[in-house]
């Protein structure tokens, strides 16, 4: 652009300006045209950003081929609206997809613990007639109802297994009263008042207490009162940047807002409300992908190396963490330890098999498992070895009119040291109906 103004700016040789005022002249013209192109990058920023587009991730449809988009629309009706690097809109049911994107996982406390497995970092203002007050950084000042929390962790792990070891002792705890888990490990049972930035104040056997926030590890709220939703299928996990985790009845985006409904929120709940761009994840539960997770094997066995027995696990590792390999998280599979079966029987009619391969983070660099999968006793896949930080590998089986699945884990030449292996998204696609199917 320089010399071309340069170029324009040199008249008769009698009229020539000076090398200085040519500069003088530049320095004019670039004094307006730099902040006029930074004005128009802005706008143009501002427009992208406004328009509130969640981020590039991969789309995982029931049928077809996986492809990059961005997540652009939500509607009433369940549909979906991608869009791809090149721009083309694509709509995808809800009930159609795996999933989208990649789950984030919060990196500081104070994390509410939701009943459903929901995770909500926030922090905790007051507790107001019934109901937990929250300042979320992606949701703003919400309220969530007692029964809709398992409870507050406010000194967040940094470990990923303390992490969940700490989350599933809020899930998984029983009584009929709330607990306050101190830092140094002991436990108080009564009734939490109040929370808020500074304090937990608590009752025990009708005696007041103050405890200073630095003091508390976690609150468990009663779980005698924790609503139990008997509400079917379909529902959704949502993934925000944030950490947050949520299973909602349904979605909305419109325009570059996002509005969740949360399972099992009151009718006359204040609707949540987040930016769009902040949106991560969506894992639809229900429709055609029935996961493995969901239901009970119909058989397993293990046979150990040594003397060892491991239980299998649903949406967890063998070890009872969360299920993490290839670096992300993911919300559904089976975790297993080589040898192993797992064996389940097809009641109902279903097309195939799918999942994606992998030993769990938690192995590190080693183990060595070989996966295979059998239908009506007949071998259909086996996998070469994977080992510990290999890539996820995609498996797909045809399960047409078949009556029996078997997965088997077998160790390779490591023998079972850390065989820590995943089937992640384990899943069987029934078959479509014929409304589905179509004229």
């Amino acid at each position: 652009m320089t010399q071309a103004t340069v170029g324009q700016a040199v008249p008769d040789k009698e009229t020539e300006p000076t090398h200085v005022d040519v500069r003088h002249s530049l320095t004019y013209k670039l004094w307006w045209v730099v902040p006029t192109l930074l004005g128009f990058v802005t706008v143009l920023s501002g427009a992208i950003w406004a328009a509130g587009e969640s981020p590039s991730g991969l789309a995982v449809p029931v049928d077809g081929e996986t492809f990059e988009a961005r997540l652009v629309g939500a509607g009433a009706d369940g549909r979906l609206t991608f869009a791809g690097l090149g721009g083309a809109r694509r709509d995808v049911r809800a009930d159609a997809l795996v999933r989208w994107g990649t789950p984030a996982e919060p990196v500081r406390g104070p994390v509410a613990v939701l009943a459903d497995g929901g995770l909500l970092p926030a922090d905790v203002l007051r507790i107001d007639t019934g109901q937990v007050v929250f300042d979320s950084d992606s949701l703003g000042e919400i309220r969530v109802p007692l029964e809709s929390l398992a409870g507050i962790v406010l000194a967040w792990p940094s470990g990923a297994a303390e992490q969940d070891r700490l989350v599933d002792r809020l899930l998984e705890a029983k009584g009929s009263s709330d607990v306050v888990l101190l830092a140094n490990g002991d436990r108080l049972a009564g009734v939490v008042v109040d929370v808020d930035e500074r304090e937990v104040r608590f009752d025990a056997d009708g005696k007041p207490t103050r405890l200073p926030r630095d003091r508390v590890g976690a609150v468990v709220f009663n779980p005698a009162l924790r609503s139990r939703t008997s509400k079917p299928a379909p529902r959704t996990w949502l993934g925000l940047d944030d950490g947050t985790r949520l299973l909602v009845d349904r979605m909305a985006i419109n325009g570059p807002t996002l509005r969740p409904t949360p399972s099992g929120a009151p009718a006359d709940a204040r609707p949540w409300s987040t930016a769009a761009r902040r949106l991560v994840f969506v894992q639809p539960v229900g429709g055609r992908v029935e996961y493995l997770s969901d239901r009970k094997a119909d058989g397993y066995r293990h046979v150990p190396f040594l003397d060892l027995p491991w239980p299998y696990r649903n949406d967890r590792n063998v070890l009872d963490g969360r299920l993490r390999a290839g670096g992300r998280t993911w919300l559904k599979g089976l975790g297993v330890h080589s040898s192993a079966r797992l064996t389940y029987l097809l009641d109902e009619p279903v097309d195939r098999f799918e999942a994606e391969l992998a030993l769990d983070d938690a192995a590190g660099a080693g183990g060595s498992i070989r996966y295979h999968v059998f239908v009506d006793r007949r071998r259909k896949f086996s996998s070469a070895p994977v080992h510990g930080g290999d890539r996820p590998v995609a498996v797909r089986v045809d399960l047409a009119g078949a009556k029996r699945l078997d997965l088997i884990v077998d160790f390779g030449e490591r023998a079972d040291q850390l065989d820590y292996a995943d089937w992640l998204d384990a899943r069987v696609i029934r078959a479509k109906t014929p409304l589905e199917k179509g004229p």
